[in-house]
């Protein structure tokens, strides 16, 4: 290879060019931003509009309609969704992925400005807000204090213009404070008196509260600005207002109405739009967790900012940042401040247990490599990993991505794959220098003769992963940080072993009988004095951390020299030797020929193959099945190549009745075992019925006693099967139906993502439309009360709870559309301890909270655990639509009360938390007008309505400024006359020619209920179901059996309306459907980078049926943990091809090599299985040992080992959830799939080999 002589001369390049890569790769982890989920861009906006004082109905008409008809033309626009309530719009638009972000928003800027002009003029300016996932809070600052909650207020603003003028915060939200206001509280009685009007008020106030440029004027050769300055000083000044005069009237003073006449002007306080609270523990002088007292958090004195970032910062940094403010800003005396919600730590702690699984991972490669390589090489293979990963850093960086737990995840799955191709480089660098050749020539020579081989094999590893690149959606968006992750740092692996391993190897590689050159003594003083700088630095910064590492250097030297080395030895020359002649006698058996049957090793060979592609296809339909029925056709070429395969093992048993029954009943009794083992262990860790031991038992014993009659018939008779081929392919196929029964019979459920035990409890609480928040606050209170009795009564609750915070008058969640403050709407957030201070999974507390919490009446009630992993919609998720609205409300509250009824009695399993977004009506007075006697007297309907919407909700005249502060001047009745529907009646209205009359002369009044609230899909009203599934329960299941209950009820909906699945439903679907074409095309892929290696389809033919039986494994694994068929478990699937196919190209690869070379083809595939053997172990055990830390939750902090001298061992995370089913996929199949490698595989080539044969001696 040209690349080969290029490295090697120039050597010196190539050794200061990795110490470049080193510290490039070093930098660049360090300065890449840290967050728990990936950066991505969501082209969706809401569309928010306020307009005060306005029912749901006609906030529909005025303001929503007109806009998303402007929005509806918009290119690209996949889904507009809006939800009307009283005073507000919400209007979320979803656009193709396709469509840039930039664009979008532009789009939808130019849309909304247009429908402005269709806008009632009163109403404020629509705002537009962009949606990321960086628009939900990083943490929390709490203030609590024990002086009013009006100075509080001052404190929390001043600490939140602090906050906000960090670099990297986006926004800072403030929950729980009193804003205050110049009140113009008018008197009813006294402005009717005076026959005077709101008009006249606000006029006034406008009028003198201005500041006007006056032009300039030059004096004396100098220029001066005139400037009128009108505006109030203090609010009493508004008191001194004229606001009206007598006709005609000429005195100064007499007769003149003043504003203090008719209103008060106080500086008062806004009405409270939220509450918030705060309950912490902490653990006092006796390990004891106890509440803060009230000194130090008071329930009623709470102020919560909820701090937000910016899009692209580091949340590690900012966090920092922020605590670097509040803990060095002034608060006074008696003022408390209390940090939750922290999402620092969540990612800290999961960048945490991902490094050291990624460190646990390495150091078990490293053991396994240095049991087969011997030390010297070992370390030096094993620094393929970090090197690799160093230098796909570098690349990430600039790619400008971010370290989060799918990229540090895929470092894991790659963790074994890293060494794959320096160990190849390394092992045949060592073959040519035992053969006499010269350290660079060797590894020339040998770099030359696997280069292409290596490049080959990550083409292929490549070919897996690259469809997954094209998975469209926001999960594409998610979840494709993996494959890129992974190409990337194979590519780079590739570099490593091409480009710098020869070099490297070259110099460090020493043969045992090698003479060890003497080190220059000025190398061996610079070694010297850097060891003792490094030591020193180490030692100034932490004299723990330099002790640790002094001790973990001498016990790993002592580790390697007196046990790993000795033991190693012993292994390589005596046990490993022995474990080779095994196999090779192994081999040879199973490749035992005899052809004394006809066509029967072609049957077996068939056989197989056909049940492989049944049972991929088979699982690939059902796990579809539940989310489309697209997958019938899955299901019918599952059921031909089923069938062809079930015809075939007939036709062997009918021979075995006639011809012989020996290896029947070896097989009966053999698969008997392993179903009987199979079970016994099912049983162990989940209940297996009566039934489904009969069925599987019966094919077993059907075998046996088919059998025995065969060899009572036909003893003297040449035996079926006798072809030890056929004996083990028999087995395999006996597996694959054993397997693929225990599947189908007792099948572990799907789901989407897996259930993770979540570091964060969110309880939201919302009322009926309407309910003001004071209301609210006392239904929050209630549920605080249950849970404080809960704590108080279950020391494993109280154990795992860090605080507990409640905010009252919330937003409903951005990404859904919600969007203002609802005075309904409570969220009560449990933060519990760390992972492994927990004393039950956080599943069980928050059942235990759903028991306590679910019956409040009249309150729907949503709880859920904060899970990683992209946004998706609820497990059941119905949206109901049709024509005529109250049809679709009825709809709606049927089906509802059909799905609570079921929760509350179980008849659908783990349903919970039912709830629909049709409010109940919103009470209200209709206010009736009189149009004809309006209009005769000279009034509007604009005139009428304004002055209602004055006089109860109030109008921001002007501001008032003091200072840099700012605020507003409202002008509306007083709270006694508000609450009075008497003086409402009587309001005066003033005419065009200022005239004045009661509002009851020409309206009436009418008592009825309003809409609540009213949702819109895509311009059409629509309802919307929503059901969690609880703990433990399958997601997919749930909504199943929702459908199956629903099922006559949709049937017989009225002509003209719908009942669809969405949601998560709907996003598995895509999800699943992507991911099986994405799997087919990688199937594809692979094949053809084979058939190009191969230049023939046999090999690559029999590597994708051991592709298929690798499933045998997967689904093991599956049975035996219980874990569902998800996501995660179909990329494991994707990923296990690549790895698996790997591995029997280079075996297979051999074989041709040798046969090339005049070997015979069974000698040939014996020796290519002897000399693969060691790769191929390598390759399995590297990728398995790597993940096996985070796929169990071995984990082991090795930074606070270092630093505090405590490893911190647990065993479990946050992350095993998330990622344990994938690592259990890859683990089972890649099992199962080594024995394939060395023994099915092998058979099935020389099967196929002999099958060849035979047609040519036909053709002949």
């Amino acid at each position: 290879m040209k690349l080969t002589n290029l490295t090697l001369k120039n050597r010196t390049v190539i050794v200061v060019l990795t110490a470049i890569l080193i510290l490039a790769g070093a930098f660049s982890y360090s300065s890449i931003p840290k967050e728990s989920n990936p950066s991505i861009e969501i082209p969706i906006f809401i569309v928010n509009t306020i307009y005060p004082g306005i029912s749901p109905a006609d906030m529909e008409s005025l303001i929503t309609q007109p806009i998303e008809r402007e929005l509806q033309g918009i290119n690209g626009v996949k889904e507009i969704r809006s939800n009307t309530l009283e005073s507000f719009s919400s209007i979320v638009v979803e656009f193709d992925l396709d469509v840039p972000l930039s664009e979008a928003s532009q789009r939808v800027r130019e849309r909304v400005d247009l429908a402005r002009t269709e806008l009632p003029p009163d109403a404020e300016e629509p705002f537009i807000v962009e949606i990321d996932l960086d628009d939900f809070p990083i943490m929390t600052v709490n203030l609590a204090a024990d002086y009013p909650l009006s100075r509080l207020t001052e404190v929390a603003e001043r600490l939140e213009d602090a906050i906000e003028a960090g670099s990297g915060i986006r926004e800072v939200e403030t929950v729980g404070e009193i804003e205050r206001e110049v009140q113009v509280n008018v008197d009813l009685g006294e402005l009717n008196g005076y026959g005077l009007g709101f008009g006249q008020l606000v006029n006034a106030i406008q009028a003198q509260n201005l500041t006007i440029p006056g032009g300039t004027v030059d004096v004396d050769k100098m220029s001066y600005l005139l400037r009128v300055s009108g505006e109030f000083e203090d609010p009493s000044e508004i008191e001194n207002l004229v606001i009206a005069r007598p006709m005609g009237e000429q005195s100064q003073s007499a007769g003149l109405v003043y504003m203090r006449d008719v209103a008060d002007v106080v500086f008062g306080f806004k009405d409270r739009e939220s509450f918030a609270r705060l309950r912490a523990y902490k653990m006092d002088e006796n390990g004891e967790k106890v509440e803060l007292d009230e000194s130090e958090i008071q329930d009623n004195q709470v102020i919560s900012l909820n701090i937000k970032k910016r899009p692209g910062a580091n949340i590690l940094d900012t966090v920092e940042e922020v605590v670097e403010i509040v803990e060095g800003y002034p608060v006074p005396s008696g003022t408390n401040v209390v940090i939750t919600g922290d999402q620092s730590e969540n990612v800290r702690d999961l960048i945490s247990d991902l490094e050291n699984s990624i460190i646990s991972g390495m150091l078990f490669v490293v053991l396994v490599l240095v049991f087969f390589l011997g030390v010297r090489n070992a370390l030096l293979v094993g620094t393929a990993v970090p090197l690799s990963i160093l230098v796909g850093f570098i690349v990430l960086y600039a790619m400008g991505y971010s370290a989060n737990f799918i990229i540090l995840f895929s470092l894991i799955i790659a963790l074994g794959l890293l060494v794959d191709n320096s160990i190849v480089v390394v092992e045949n660098i060592y073959r040519y220098r035992e053969l006499g050749y010269e350290r660079f020539e060797a590894a020339k020579l040998a770099t030359d003769e696997v280069g292409y081989a290596l490049i080959a094999a990550t083409a292929t590893l490549l070919a897996a992963f690259v469809p997954m690149t094209f998975w469209p959606g926001i999960i594409g968006q998610f979840m494709g940080y993996l494959p890129m992750t992974l190409i990337v740092v194979l590519l780079c692996s590739l570099f490593v072993a091409l480009v710098l391993y020869p070099v490297l190897t070259a110099y460090l590689v020493r043969l045992d009988d090698e003479e060890k050159k003497p080190m220059s003594i000025y190398f061996k003083g610079a070694a010297i004095g850097f060891s003792i700088f490094i030591a020193v630095a180490i030692g100034m910064a932490n004299v723990t951390t330099l002790v640790v590492t002094v001790l973990t250097i001498l016990f790993f030297v002592g580790s390697f020299k007196y046990i790993i080395k000795p033991v190693s030895e012993v292994f390589n020359e005596r046990t490993f030797p022995r474990i080779l002649k095994y196999y090779k006698v192994m081999l040879r058996t199973f490749l035992k020929r005899d052809y004394t049957v006809k066509y029967a090793l072609l049957r077996n060979s068939l056989s197989l193959s056909s049940l492989t592609v049944a049972l991929v296809l088979g699982v690939l339909g059902a796990v579809i099945g539940i989310f489309s029925p697209a997958s019938t056709i899955l299901y019918i070429l599952a059921g031909i190549f089923g069938a062809l395969g079930v015809i075939l093992v007939i036709i062997h048993s009918i021979e075995a009745i006639f011809i012989g029954g020996k290896i029947s009943i070896i097989s009966g009794i053999s698969l008997g075992i392993l179903n009987a083992i199979i079970l016994l262990l099912v049983s162990i860790s989940g209940s297996v019925s009566l039934n489904v031991w009969l069925v599987l038992m019966s094919v077993p014993l059907l075998l046996v006693v088919i059998g025995i009659f065969g060899l009572f018939r036909k003893s003297s008779k040449p035996l079926i099967l006798t072809d030890n081929r056929s004996l083990l392919l028999n087995t395999v196929m006996g597996a694959l139906l054993a397997i693929f029964g225990m599947f189908s019979l007792a099948p572990t459920g799907v789901e989407f993502f897996p259930e993770t035990d979540p570091s964060r409890i969110i309880i939201e609480l919302e009322g009926p439309i309407g309910m003001n928040v004071e209301a609210s606050d006392e239904i929050a209170k209630e549920v605080q009360d249950r849970i404080y009795n809960l704590i108080d009564e279950d020391p494993l609750v109280k154990a795992n709870i860090e605080n507990l915070q409640t905010n009252v008058g919330v937003s409903g969640d951005p990404f859904f559309g919600g969007g203002g403050q609802s005075p309904e709407l409570s969220r009560l957030t449990m933060n519990l301890v760390d992972f492994g201070d927990r004393a039950e999974p956080s599943a069980n507390t928050l059942t235990k909270l759903r028991e306590i919490i679910r019956d409040i009446p009249d309150i729907a009630v949503k709880i859920e655990g904060e899970e990683q992993g992209p946004p998706t919609g609820a497990p059941v998720n119905i949206e109901v639509s049709g024509e005529n609205f109250d049809e679709i409300v009825r709809i709606t509250e049927e089906v509802t009360q059909i799905l609570i009824d079921a929760s509350v009695s179980q008849s659908v399993p783990g349903l919970v938390d039912v709830r629909n977004n049709v409010s109940g009506g919103t009470p209200e007075y209709r206010i009736l007008v009189d149009y004809e006697k309006a209009s005769r007297l000279g009034l509007s309907m604009s005139d009428i309505a304004q002055t209602i919407r004055i006089a109860n909700n109030g109008l921001e005249t002007s501001k008032w400024r003091d200072g840099e502060d700012e605020y507003d001047i409202m002008v509306r009745l007083r709270p006694e006359d508000r609450q009075d529907l008497e003086s409402l009646r009587n309001l005066n209205i003033v005419t065009q020619m200022g005239a004045s009359m009661p509002l009851v002369s020409v309206a009436s009044f009418e008592e009825g209920t309003g809409l609540g609230s009213i949702t819109r899909l895509n311009l059409q009203r629509t309802a919307t179901i929503e059901g969690q599934a609880a703990p433990g329960f399958s997601g997919p299941e749930v909504l199943a059996n929702a459908q199956e209950l629903l099922s006559d009820y949709r049937a017989d909906l009225p002509s003209g309306y719908s009942m669809e699945y969405t949601g998560e439903n709907e996003e598995q679907e895509e999800a699943f459907g992507f991911l099986t074409t994405a799997l087919m095309v990688g199937f594809a892929l692979i094949f053809l980078v084979m058939l190009t290696k191969f230049n023939s389809v046999v090999s690559p033919f029999i590597i994708m049926v051991a592709v298929g039986l690798s499933l045998i494994g997967v689904l093991l694994g599956l049975i035996l943990t219980r874990t569902p068929f998800g996501l995660m478990t179909f990329i494991g699937i994707i990923s296990l091809a690549g790895i698996v196919c790997v591995n029997n190209i280079v075996l297979l690869d051999y074989v041709k090599q040798l046969t090339e070379q005049g070997l015979q083809k069974k000698n040939a595939i014996i020796e290519a299985g002897l000399i693969r053997f060691r790769p191929v172990i390598l390759t399995a055990l590297t990728t398995i040992l790597g993940l096996v830390p985070l796929t169990f939750g071995i984990n082991i902090d090795f930074v606070n080992l270092f630093v505090n001298f405590d490893p911190n061992f647990q065993f479990g995370s946050e992350s095993t959830g998330f990622w344990g089913p994938m690592g259990i996929a890859i683990i089972s199949g890649l099992t199962f799939a080594t024995f394939l490698t060395l023994i099915v595989v092998p058979v099935l080539y020389s099967a196929f080999d002999s099958l060849a044969q035979r047609l040519g001696a036909l053709k002949s």
